[in-house]
């Protein structure tokens, strides 16, 4: 029975910084995805996705991200004179650096790097209520530019405006899928039959999610309206979804099934100061990364 090695990356805003590090520590020799069948990804997932599927090194992809990420956080003028106003962050400065990153490719332009490539990154299209999939699977999205399913993919409310596809207005992947990974599966099955048990599955995650202060009745009846949205409603949404996300994998009968990521987070999504600080503790890890990988790429 032939096996799909599917590489996943999990959404979390800066915490993308840990598993594009992780990545880097490859050797130059395998930055790239030969030896991988399928690649998805939502949110800052889906952006490292994009770029890696049209041939970007990750050393590269790591290097823009510790260098640019401070862009894509740049505030609304309405957010700099208003604590409440929302969304918070300008969607032109993320556009540049999404653009510097991946360029004009479509989606069925990755054919010309990786030829047996599946690649698949969840968007929410929130006015049909509707799960996008996009995919170079069926062939139906080869012609968008897969700059643009990095702005759809990483639309997160409150964070940064929902994205136009036509009349519909699309927003972050993560909102119904933060791993990415269950979207993958299940376009795998559904338009190609490959079942469960035929993939070995990689997710490289954003941390374990840990709140430096318990969230009490008293402080979560208490947060702001701008702490909701901050620090309650999407930090915690991804938090339970990547729980119900791990727990379902668990139960799915894949061949192999590893999420990758050692390092305690915050929550705090948008803090770009924590980057320097998320590097130097994966690098700690690299041994253990180097091993892990390597194991589950010759399973």
């Amino acid at each position: 029975m032939k096996r799909y090695k599917v590489l996943v990356i999990e959404g979390g805003g800066i915490f993308g910084a840990l598993p594009s590090h992780f990545l880097s520590m490859l050797p130059s020799d395998a930055q790239n995805l030969d030896k991988i069948d399928v690649i998805g990804g939502c949110s800052v997932g889906g952006m490292l996705a994009c770029s890696y599927a049209i041939g970007r090194p990750f050393i590269y992809i790591d290097n823009v991200f510790q260098k640019r990420a401070k862009e894509c956080f740049t505030k609304r003028f309405n957010a700099k004179i208003n604590l409440l106003a929302s969304p918070s962050y300008r969607t032109d400065t993320i556009d540049r650096v999404i653009h510097d990153m991946i360029g004009d490719a479509t989606i069925g332009d990755i054919k010309k790097h990786y030829p047996k490539l599946k690649f698949i990154v969840p968007a929410l299209d929130i006015t049909n209520d509707e799960l996008i999939a996009f995919e170079n699977i069926t062939g139906k999205w080869d012609s968008i530019k897969l700059e643009k399913v990095a702005q759809y993919t990483s639309a997160a409310p409150s964070y940064f405006e929902g994205r136009a596809l036509g009349d519909r207005c699309i927003t972050d992947g993560g909102l119904i899928d933060v791993q990415g990974v269950l979207t993958a599966v299940a376009e795998l099955k559904q338009n190609l039959g490959i079942s469960f048990e035929q993939l070995d599955v990689f997710v490289l995650g954003t941390g374990e999610d840990i709140d430096p202060n318990p969230m009490t009745l008293s402080r979560y009846n208490n947060l702001s309206l701008l702490g909701i949205a901050t620090d309650v409603l999407v930090p915690y949404a991804v938090l339970s979804n990547k729980l119900w996300s791990k727990k379902l994998c668990n139960a799915m009968g894949f061949h192999y099934y590893t999420y990758w990521n050692p390092i305690k987070t915050n929550g705090k999504l948008d803090d770009v100061s924590q980057i320097p600080e998320l590097v130097k503790q994966a690098d700690k890890y690299k041994d253990d990364f180097l091993n892990v990988w390597n194991y589950w790429l010759t399973l």
